[in-house]
């Protein structure tokens, strides 16, 4: 046993989730062996990363938004400061009204959700117009933007490599030993292991009893001639700047064919929504299509597993995980290491009574 490799906690993908648990227990100081399987794809690889506080056709606030709001600003801008990099952009998002009928009714939903800290009616809409029609004014909302997940995750993946807490081997869950003082997995020894598979956790054995309901999404990639919009603009799907005359449009949602290949429909869908509201040409050079981890109640699940008392699961972030991820993390170690409570809706213990 002179060759058992010890660590404090095993974390089992490295998406957003895992990738963002993963940084912070190194900035705790403690031992981690990260596990990403390679042969999988991932949804925070092709994630369009939008975060945007109010959503849908009556401008809801999106659950938990001031504890949310409240933090991931700072979190993210954190982090690009940690790793001297650029991926979170603040950019406003703006949704034209489509018609007079619809401008009514987004006034009155601003008015009677009390939304004025968070939406402001623009009636000059003149810098919208050489791509968009705008006449009828629109709303603006100055906390939203995106992440560049991709470029965040390269980023904690070179810093796992160089703390040799980085494995890119495939985890077989059947070989995992489960004993009182820890786990067991090949020549490795950890106190705690955390699973956060995103869409894969279909395949885990210890967490197949959860109510997940993953959804896939499609999003194209493309040029815009002379796009010089800054901000998102939404109207039913949503157009992202990325840069010179590149732009990300998105996105769409199945919950039947749950795979990562790009559909004729997808494209056709988003290509007919997006030349509806956009004046000028738009080419697509490219499309990427994930599964997002969602799940039936649309609340995320972490905490312990009800049998085991040192495996614990973070998961299901859903279609607003850049939003949901900091803040729930934050949570899940305050549980770990300080016995704090996770907020009910998304602890997992509301699902203790299918565990058989």
């Amino acid at each position: 046993m002179e060759s058992l490799k010890k660590y404090d906690f095993l974390i089992v993908g490295s998406g957003l989730a895992g990738s963002l648990l993963a940084n912070e227990l190194l900035n705790y100081g403690q031992k981690i062996l990260v596990f990403e399987d390679l042969s999988m794809k991932s949804s925070s690889m092709v994630a369009g990363g939008m975060v945007n506080p109010v959503t849908g056709k009556y401008l809801a606030k999106t659950w938990l938004i001031e504890e949310l709001f409240g933090l991931l600003f700072d979190y993210y801008r954190g982090l690009e400061l940690d790793f001297k990099a650029s991926f979170f952009h603040q950019t406003g998002l703006f949704r034209p009204f489509a018609n007079e009928e619809s401008k009514i009714n987004f006034l009155n939903q601003i008015e009677k959700h009390q939304l004025k800290d968070y939406i402001k009616v623009l009636e000059d809409t003149s810098a919208f117009s050489p791509h968009f029609e705008a006449n009828l004014g629109g709303m603006f909302t100055e906390k939203a933007g995106w992440l560049d997940v991709p470029i965040l995750l390269t980023k904690i993946k070179e810093k796992l490599k160089s703390n040799d807490s980085f494995n890119a081997g495939k985890f077989d869950h059947i070989r995992l030993k489960i004993e009182n003082e820890g786990f067991y997995y090949e020549d490795i020894f950890a106190e705690k292991i955390i699973f956060c598979e995103g869409f894969n956790v279909i395949n885990n054995p210890f967490f197949s009893w959860l109510p997940f309901n993953p959804v896939k999404g499609e999003t194209l990639l493309g040029t815009i001639k002379d796009y010089e919009i800054k901000p998102i603009v939404n109207q039913g799907k949503w157009i992202m700047p990325l840069g010179g005359d590149k732009v990300r449009v998105g996105a769409t949602y199945s919950w039947h064919e749950l795979d990562f290949e790009n559909t004729e429909n997808g494209k056709e869908e988003l290509l007919f929504n997006v030349q509806k509201v956009l004046k000028t040409a738009f080419e697509v050079t490219s499309q990427q299509a994930g599964v997002r981890p969602s799940t039936k109640d649309r609340r995320p699940i972490l905490g312990k597993h009800p049998a085991y008392k040192y495996m614990y699961i973070f998961n299901g972030l859903g279609t607003k995980g850049v939003s949901l991820a900091p803040y729930f993390v934050k949570q899940l170690l305050d549980f770990i290491f300080q016995q704090k409570d996770i907020n009910p809706e998304a602890n997992i213990e509301r699902h203790y009574a299918l565990y058989s």
